[in-house]
């Protein structure tokens, strides 16, 4: 069982970097071995499961049902380890999080589990980058929208909302749009995704049919914010970012009784793995119960 479980585990692993070579460095092993263990396991399962030529390795049609089954074994195997390892081992080492770079999402909420786990070290990247969590070596990260990546395990955290603002300077000089037609003569601030080159659209109705002012362009939340403050146009942001600014009138909501679908998901997701480390089975704990 042990050997059909090890074999299993390199498989895994070759299907998720793609090669013997990089399968074996991670797992200490020459490429050799790793090519004797898959072919053992597709002896043992009767199917081809990896398809192989001099550029590149993929999954076969066989393999990618035997993928999905291999991960919940491995993951059932790690839960049982998990749970006679929990009382021995200690949380040290550091850690590495993508986040999406939204102010006042995250850093205010972690404040707990830094003080609760003084020994771990801590490594936050902030980027809407979608980083590949295991070739980067990240044991988590928090993704903002919809479909999670597959290979990856995945929690829904709740839901990020956005509402449209300006300052009362803008207004009392430009006007209060009472419709969404008047965003038409108004200065309006957009966001352009780092990670997709998009603009963000506005969830307003009919937009499509409206070719709406593109005054600024900006891929900073801050900058937007910033800009929004000193007047310069109308802006969809984060309620989560703005909620003190708004809370002091230095920004007013506008037309956001016309938005029809202001909230994107938030997930934490982290890769598939053998066994996690006590460290990482903390935060994607604490990470599961943060609040929006």
């Amino acid at each position: 069982m042990i050997d059909s479980l090890s074999a299993i585990s390199v498989f895994v692993k070759v299907a998720q970097v793609g090669s013997f070579v990089s399968a074996g460095r991670a797992l200490g092993l020459s490429a050799s071995a790793v090519g004797k263990r898959v072919t053992s396991l597709e002896s043992s399962v009767g199917a081809q499961l990896l398809q192989r030529n001099t550029r590149r390795i993929s999954l076969t049609y066989e393999g990618e049902r035997f993928l999905s089954h291999a991960l919940r074994i491995l993951e059932e195997v790690d839960n049982i380890q998990n749970a006679m390892l929990m009382s021995t081992e200690s949380p040290i080492g550091r850690l590495k999080i993508s986040i999406a770079p939204i102010p006042h999402l995250f850093s205010e909420r972690f404040n707990d589990f830094l003080e609760q786990h003084r020994e771990i070290e801590v490594e936050f990247d902030f980027s809407d980058r979608f980083v590949d969590l295991v070739g980067e070596n990240y044991d988590a990260a928090l993704r903002v929208g919809n479909d999670p990546d597959g290979n990856l395990r995945s929690f829904y955290i709740g839901d990020i909302h956005s509402v449209l603002v300006a300052s009362p300077g803008y207004l009392t000089r430009c006007g209060h749009p009472e419709k969404v037609d008047d965003l038409l003569s108004h200065a309006l601030i957009h966001y352009r995704s780092r990670n997709s080159g998009m603009i963000q659209s506005w969830p307003l109705p009919n937009i499509k049919s409206l070719h709406l002012p593109q005054t600024i362009i900006c891929n900073d939340i801050d900058t937007r914010i910033n800009l929004a403050l000193n007047g310069n146009g109308i802006a969809y942001l984060p309620l989560v970012s703005i909620k003190h600014h708004l809370d002091s009138g230095q920004l007013c909501e506008v037309l956001n009784e016309h938005l029809t679908d202001a909230g994107t998901p938030l997930y934490v997701v982290w890769p598939y793995a053998h066994r996690y480390s006590l460290r990482q089975r903390l935060l994607i704990d604490y990470l599961k119960r943060m609040k929006i």
